[in-house]
């Protein structure tokens, strides 16, 4: 893992030369390469919603809402929207046909997927590997944690909380949101934001262990207008009458 502080960004990449002239077109033609596998995707099945190089737009876009109402300054919101746009470069490296398929996938089916952080990571290698640069040590780790946990049990297992980065730990629960508000094949019927939320504060199991709360608040408070600090009420069923335990 790089060397990234624990705090927020001491870099800032407006008008540098080596971002502007190399690693943003990088980033650009790998989301043009991005949807290209999306078209082939939609080919397949016309019917997904779930769109790879839309998701990156909506996610990039959550985590710079998210570090203005922290208070990051302009050049730490920049970076983390640049370096999020390219967390997810590598599902095209993964045959086209292991995506979208009807049921719960199967263990292989996961494996298979869940190896696009580490293709991801060969890309920018391969591109950029020789560029010593602290955003492309921001995009590797955001590339390669982005479904981390702060209780290890994410993806790569055994990655705590200690060993993350503010800005990674906040791209791993922007990136989680949008996997339960999005509809899937596998779940044609996605959260609504305060239930995906109401999840990632309360649940004992797969939610309230796995993220930065501190910086889930601030991210609940963006996306539900809540004052920043406030989880969402817990949700009840309209069947039940059980209230979900509070963190």
């Amino acid at each position: 893992m790089s060397d990234i502080a624990q705090a927020w960004l001491d870099f800032d990449i407006r008008n540098d030369p080596e971002f502007e002239n190399i690693i943003k077109p990088f980033i650009e033609n790998q989301l043009k390469e991005l949807e290209l596998y999306d078209r082939q995707r939609l080919a397949r099945n016309p019917d997904i919603q779930y769109i790879f190089h839309k998701h990156a737009y909506d996610v990039s876009d959550d985590v710079r809402k998210t570090a203005a109402h922290l208070g990051q300054p302009e050049q730490v919101q920049e970076a983390l929207y640049w370096a999020m746009l390219a967390h997810d470069i590598g599902k095209r490296m993964v045959p086209v046909e292991a995506w979208d398929k009807p049921g719960k996938p199967t263990p292989e089916e996961k494996a298979l997927t869940r190896q696009h952080p580490d293709l991801g990571l060969a890309l920018l290698d391969d591109h950029l590997g020789d560029l010593d640069h602290p955003f492309v040590d921001l995009m590797r780790d955001v590339i390669k944690y982005h479904h981390a946990h702060m209780d290890g049990s994410g993806t790569p297992p055994g990655i705590t909380g200690d060993m993350l980065s503010k800005p990674v730990r906040l791209c791993a629960i922007v990136e989680a949101f949008d996997g339960y508000t999005k509809p899937r094949p596998d779940r044609p019927t996605p959260r609504s934001a305060a239930e995906a939320l109401d999840k990632m504060h309360h649940d004992p199991d797969k939610g309230a262990k796995m993220y930065d709360m501190e910086l889930l608040a601030a991210f609940t408070s963006v996306k539900l207008g809540t004052p920043s600090g406030n989880a969402p009420t817990p949700h009840k069923p309209a069947s039940k009458a059980v209230s979900v335990g509070s963190v």
